[in-house]
């Protein structure tokens, strides 16, 4: 996934899920939209999907809270899609998938995600078919250890499994 050319213009941003808090999203997902929001206000055409889920101690999904964020920064509702089933980063592309084939959206995407979190990410995204390119978001100060820690062990995972579509 690792590309050295610029960020295609015609390529779907996907928002990958992270909590959720009462109030607000976790620093994980406000910065995943930033980044995601930095790139569709310069490049007006784009179409972005949020994605995740509700999980048993957030008040709302994932999916929804990132959009209704996009929207508060000034990106046409009209231009954001949410999906808001998922529960793991896999099926965030699944369901991704299925919002971008019905909508004719095309197959080139740009994960927004932290840069501990892109070499999972876009090989999931290639497995289900996609030509993806990260759109990396800040990492949280003091949190890239921990998350860099248990990446590696999704990383195992993610290997040892093989998921496939």
């Amino acid at each position: 996934m690792e590309k050295e050319c610029a960020l295609p213009e015609n390529a779907v941003v996907v928002v990958l899920g992270a909590h959720v808090m009462a109030h607000r999203m976790s620093g994980t997902l406000h910065n995943r939209v930033k980044a995601a929001a930095d790139f569709l206000l310069e490049h007006p055409e784009a179409k972005c999907i949020t994605t995740g889920g509700q999980g048993w101690n957030e008040p709302r999904t994932e999916g929804d809270a990132a959009k209704n964020a996009l929207i508060e920064m000034g990106i046409a509702k009209e231009r954001i899609f949410a999906e808001t089933r998922s529960r793991t980063t896999w099926e965030n592309l699944l369901f991704t998938k299925e919002i971008m084939e019905r909508e004719n959206l095309g197959k080139t995407v740009l994960l927004s995600t932290q840069s501990f979190h892109q070499w999972r990410a876009g090989k999931m995204a290639e497995r289900l078919g996609f030509e993806a390119y990260p759109l990396v978001a800040a990492d949280r100060p003091g949190t890239k250890m921990r998350h860099t820690v248990r990446e590696g062990f999704a990383i195992v995972k993610f290997l040892l499994f093989n998921r496939k579509p």
